[in-house]
């Protein structure tokens, strides 16, 4: 070993998170389309039933996402001082009925509706669902207004070190740019990157389905 030569013993695990961090700093924060979800309803097996008939199968409109479609179909959505005409149905059946709206939608209603991760009914406000088209009726308590979160390929995620169930920040540009926080990760092989967001966020920030927004992280 000649003067000049200096040999450090370096930790393998321990360099793979400095580079990790250090390229996350001066990475290009990821950026995703905006997709302005309006009300909508997913409906069980058995409450699709009751509302249409036996042996009623959705009808495919339009897709949304791989496998996810919005139907022909709508029901009405009553509450104790108002109603919501026309909420489509979104295909395909879940486990359990929930329908998905804003809080001005909760306001026009009259009842509580929590802010949930979609799937979780906890505190869920109560309604009626009637099919329009034969005055069917049936009571549940599956009103929510849907946390906001974004849709993400396993590729993208890995590509910009993100996960699923992570909480993110979004940046929204333009004249009545915001920050949300509170924004929840879903990472999927089978999604297409879209920030999901409902009307009243829309239109506070002015961003409507297509727009690019920015994703932060705390690291």
């Amino acid at each position: 070993m000649s003067a000049n030569e200096i040999y450090v013993e370096i930790d393998a695990a321990a360099l793979r998170e400095t580079v990790a961090r250090v390229v996350a700093r001066y990475r290009t924060p990821p950026r995703v389309k905006a997709g302005v979800s309006n009300r909508h309803i997913h409906v069980s097996r058995e409450d699709l039933r009751l509302l249409f008939g036996e042996n009623h199968e959705l009808t495919p409109k339009k897709e949304l996402l791989p496998g996810e479609y919005a139907c022909e179909e709508t029901v009405t959505v009553i509450g104790k001082k108002g109603r919501l005409e026309n909420v489509r149905i979104l295909a395909p059946a879940r486990k359990e009925t929930q329908a998905e709206v804003s809080m001005t939608d909760g306001f026009t209603l009259g009842i509580p509706v929590p802010v949930n991760v979609s799937g979780n009914l906890k505190g869920a406000g109560v309604v009626e669902l009637e099919n329009p088209r034969n005055g069917m009726r049936i009571e549940r308590a599956c009103a929510i207004v849907a946390l906001r979160h974004i849709h993400l390929s396993s590729e993208f995620a890995a590509l910009h070190g993100l996960r699923d169930k992570q909480i993110v920040s979004v940046l929204i540009e333009g004249p009545r740019g915001l920050r949300f926080d509170n924004v929840l990760l879903r990472v999927s092989d089978d999604f297409i990157e879209e920030m999901h967001i409902d009307t009243d966020e829309a239109n506070a920030a002015g961003v409507k389905s297509g727009d690019y927004v920015t994703i932060k992280t705390k690291e």
